[in-house]
């Protein structure tokens, strides 16, 4: 009876192993795709740090970077039928956004797995996070509080982060300080603004076993601050409000352009 028992357990841990094995693999199907975030001001790759100012809007003040954040989420990758694959979001947070720091180029390529083969026409996806995921409470993975991208419940996450110095700046430090955000307007509430932006650009790829195409994003820093809205650093270089944001916020949905796909 003992080897008959001993026998039964082996055999179940085998057939439970094997179902594991099973539901990994499921899990792993379908085709994959690397989103690229190249981040640049205008023809010039972005260096952050640098002690000088390398860079020039458009109304000729020069400034550098120190520091580019944002949120990406509800990707979404669109058929030639009209229809749209939708990558899944997380109630928690972990699954589906992404925060992009340029100072950890690994966050700027973007794995994107169990995509349904076929033939794509292009991506749309939010800079930002929407408002379930904040009204959810805490949240983990990029969007965990920890990673200093959170303004409050009321105001919500800080959507794009955008620090660096100019001379003309008449904050303490020659400090630029663009924080952009904001998931909601509320009239009783003039500081807030609704500042969630999608973006959707055009380009053809295919998904299948043998192809892993790698949509090359280029991302315009200059835009930020000139189309549609000139921003001038020397009369207001630093916005911490929803609503202070709102028209750099219109400009960087300029910024995003689908440069080139590798299949």
């Amino acid at each position: 009876m003992k080897s008959f028992k001993l026998l039964y357990i082996s055999v179940l841990s085998l057939f439970l192993f094997i179902s594991c094995g099973d539901d990994d693999e499921a899990q792993l199907e379908g085709g994959q795709a690397i989103l690229e975030f190249d981040n640049r001001v205008g023809m010039s790759n972005l260096q952050l740090n640098t002690s000088d100012y390398p860079y020039t809007n458009s109304q000729g003040q020069a400034f550098n970077v120190s520091m580019l954040k944002y949120y990406v989420s509800n990707i979404k990758f669109s058929r030639e039928d009209g229809t749209e694959y939708t990558f899944p979001l997380s109630e928690d947070g972990s699954e589906g956004y992404y925060l992009v720091n340029e100072q950890d180029k690994s966050t700027t390529l973007l794995d994107l797995n169990g995509i349904p083969e076929g033939k794509y026409t292009g991506v749309t996806f939010t800079v930002g996070v929407d408002a379930d995921r904040i009204l959810e409470g805490a949240q983990t993975g990029a969007l965990d509080v920890t990673n200093d991208m959170f303004w409050s419940w009321n105001a919500g996450y800080i959507f794009m982060k955008f620090e660096g110095h100019s001379p003309v700046s008449t904050e303490d430090g020659a400090v630029l300080e663009y924080h952009v955000g904001g998931y909601k307007a509320d009239p009783k509430q003039p500081n807030l603004a609704d500042n969630v932006k999608q973006i959707s650009l055009n380009g053809e790829f295919s998904i299948n076993e043998n192809k892993k195409p790698q949509i090359h994003i280029i991302v315009d820093v200059l835009q930020f601050f000139d189309s549609p809205n000139e921003i001038d650093f020397s009369s207001n270089a630093s916005r911490h409000t929803p609503a202070a944001s709102i028209d750099v916020a219109e400009n960087y949905v300029n910024a995003f352009i689908l440069d080139h796909i590798h299949e």
